[in-house]
């Protein structure tokens, strides 16, 4: 609450938040993608879902970052992507937790040690394409809602004119482009590339009742703002295919959908396929079973958490583990709930090892 004390972001002379640096515990992060996390791949153009001052880390405001870099930004607005990545790369920097990222890293395994130490984890270096172990008493599982992307059920997904993320218009040359989710991703692409010109068939499994209730109830975002500009008009370049499913990419970029009214082809020179993720939870098999807790909103977000402590968001069915973010009980799409989760997390830890 001192964090976020309301709406609209505190101005610098009346943060209310201090912070000590005092000696440094025994600890590394092990990442893919280093300070920034997913949003170093996220398309050219992506803003944030909230204002910036919900992006921002305690220690290190954004305004004062903001400031720092000679930007002059609104705290109130979206952030765009090339702003946030630099934002989490100088607060890396800033207060020295930089040397102790080890990007390039992916966890494959977690398992219960034989040593002093109660975890071993084991992580696939980009670097050397080799296995790295470590050993740690304390483990932050923070890997995010897409760790394990999902995968179509259809015939033809390895054809070249399929891929498997958005990224920006130019990637996209032809006329005739083909988004497939349903999410807030395939949402950005589909109205992205309509509005540079293309023609869009969005395809989607969900009911057309789900959809607009979001593109209604999100006018705040003004990319949800131009969904609905879209949909009041004539709609000539956007093709809205709900309650349908993809069977087979064929030749030529001919594509078979099962749709309510029967089955059809259509003919694209792009697919982009956007149908998220979900947690890759067999990192941590070996320390199972685990208690899941079924996570749901009235739009899109669906996903298994791992059951916590909701005082210290310790694992109820393994000490020393801490899911954080999206994998943890409770924890809905509001960034906000991330910073609360990690300070109890690491309040907890340091009053374990009598840091505090």
């Amino acid at each position: 609450m001192r964090h976020h004390p309301e709406q609209d972001a505190v101005p610098l002379d009346d943060w209310t938040l201090e912070f000590t640096k005092k000696d440094r515990i025994n600890w590394k992060l092990l990442s893919t993608d280093g300070a920034g996390g997913l949003w170093n791949h996220v398309p050219k153009t992506q803003m944030t879902l909230g204002p910036a001052h919900w992006m921002e880390l305690a220690h290190y405001p954004i305004g004062q970052f903001y400031k720092d870099a000679g930007r002059d930004r609104d705290l109130n607005a979206l952030v765009h992507r090339d702003d946030l990545v630099d934002y989490y790369q100088a607060y890396a920097n800033k207060l020295g937790l930089s040397p102790y990222i080890q990007e390039g890293m992916k966890v494959t395994r977690v398992e219960k040690s034989d040593s002093d130490a109660r975890f071993v984890v084991t992580a696939l270096s980009s670097e050397t394409g080799k296995p790295v172990k470590y050993s740690c008493n304390y483990f932050v599982f923070a890997i995010g809602p897409r760790s394990e992307l999902r995968t179509l059920d259809a015939n033809g997904t390895e054809k070249p004119y399929v891929t498997d993320a958005y990224t920006s218009v130019e990637d996209y040359p032809g006329e005739r482009v083909m988004v497939i989710g349903g999410g807030r991703s395939a949402d950005w692409a589909a109205q992205e590339l309509h509005d540079d010109g293309r023609t869009v068939v969005y395809v989607m499994r969900q009911q057309p009742d789900s959809h607009l209730r979001l593109i209604g109830e999100s006018q705040f975002l003004p990319y949800y703002q131009r969904w609905a500009e879209i949909l009041q008009g004539d709609q000539a370049r956007m093709g809205l295919l709900y309650e349908s499913h993809l069977r087979d990419f064929g030749d030529e970029g001919v594509v078979t959908i099962d749709t309510p009214e029967g089955q059809v082809q259509v003919q694209v020179d792009h697919v982009v396929v956007e149908i998220g993720g979900d947690p890759d939870y067999s990192v941590i098999d070996p320390l199972g079973p685990f208690t899941f807790h079924d996570k749901r909103d009235n739009y899109r977000f669906q996903l298994k958490q791992l059951v916590v402590d909701q005082a210290t968001f310790e694992s109820v069915d393994v000490p020393g583990l801490y899911p954080a973010g999206y994998t943890a009980q409770g924890t809905g799409l509001s960034v906000i709930g991330f910073h609360a989760g990690c300070f109890l997390i690491a309040g907890d830890i340091l009053r374990k090892l009598g840091a505090v």
